[in-house]
């Protein structure tokens, strides 16, 4: 399995665990990182969701997510203070790019992607 799958199913497992809120903790149609499998883990994938932690879910709640398989129409604003933002501008300019390149460039430097997720 990758190392980032897309949510298809966000059903809640078990409605007697004693938990005060049933509502699902994922949200279909949205990428999740795989956290390493742990022994025991079985047919579950350990998934990094919105609470930062990892959690056991059954793999049949995902597929792959792979680089060109989805045709994406998101996009992602970055409201930054006026400090950064100047820094952001000033070390584009010396490195002669866009601050989008820039940025692009730190996040190809800092994640762990797959080949060919442009």
């Amino acid at each position: 399995m990758s190392k980032y799958v897309l949510c298809v199913n966000n059903q809640t497992l078990f409605a007697d665990d004693g938990a005060d809120d049933f509502a699902p903790h994922l949200v279909i149609g949205k990428v999740y990182k795989v956290a390493l499998p742990q022994e025991n883990d079985g047919d579950m994938l350990r998934i990094i969701d919105g609470s930062g932690e990892d959690y056991l879910y059954p793999a049949t709640y995902f597929e792959p997510f792979i680089p060109g398989s989805r045709e994406s129409t998101d996009s992602l604003t970055i409201y930054l203070d006026p400090f950064l933002k100047g820094v952001l501008y000033a070390e584009a300019v010396a490195s002669q790019k866009s601050m989008s390149a820039l940025v692009k460039e730190w996040i190809d430097e800092h994640l762990d992607l797959p080949l060919g997720a442009d």
